[in-house]
């Protein structure tokens, strides 16, 4: 687990997400120079790889709970029936059974937040990009998002959880920081 503490966490979500690219130097993932590839093949690649969990959630308003955790379910090719039956599994693995046909605007924040969890891990990806994952939550339910995250974690998947709570940084397998464009051990 990987968690950054200082400005510029945007930029580098965006960079790791795979969503822009680095101005210089190289970035390989999983073997591949990603530098020269065609969005196309980025898109892919974010798809079948990484698991975003924006801090402003970035839900689709028009759509219930549910459809937005199917939404990369039916990208990476599932049926609407598959789709469904694991969207609703994990909707109920981040408390929100019961609450599947709410659209956004239905749902506090904290619940926003979870749905936009669910959406992240429905895919089972290689990678995890958590800004500020437990931010809009209620204590309780953030000790339980990280236990679901650590538990992640200690089954292979890569979280890069990024932060500005120290308690929840403390909870980090590795920390860094950056400061001045530099990445830091802690």
């Amino acid at each position: 687990m990987l968690v950054h503490l200082a400005h510029g966490k945007s930029s580098l979500m965006n960079v790791l997400g795979l969503l822009d690219v680095p101005d210089t130097g190289e970035y390989v993932l999983n073997g591949k120079d990603i530098g020269n590839l065609s969005d196309s093949k980025l898109a892919i690649i974010r798809n079948e790889t990484i698991g975003f969990i924006f801090q402003s959630f970035n839900l689709l308003p028009r759509l219930t709970a549910l459809e937005n955790v199917q939404v990369p379910l039916m990208y990476n090719g599932k049926s609407g029936k598959e789709s469904k039956k694991l969207a609703y599994e994990y909707l109920e693995k981040v408390g929100l059974k019961g609450r599947e046909k709410h659209l956004p605007s239905q749902l506090s924040g904290g619940q926003q937040q979870r749905v936009a969890i669910a959406r992240a891990l429905v895919c089972n990806p290689e990678i995890i990009l958590a800004d500020e994952p437990t931010g809009a939550l209620d204590s309780k339910t953030g000790m339980e998002i990280m236990e679901m995250l650590k538990e992640l974690n200690n089954n292979g998947q890569t979280i890069i959880l990024i932060t500005h709570d120290l308690n929840i940084a403390r909870q980090a397998k590795r920390c860094v920081r950056i400061s001045d464009g530099r990445l830091y051990d802690e």
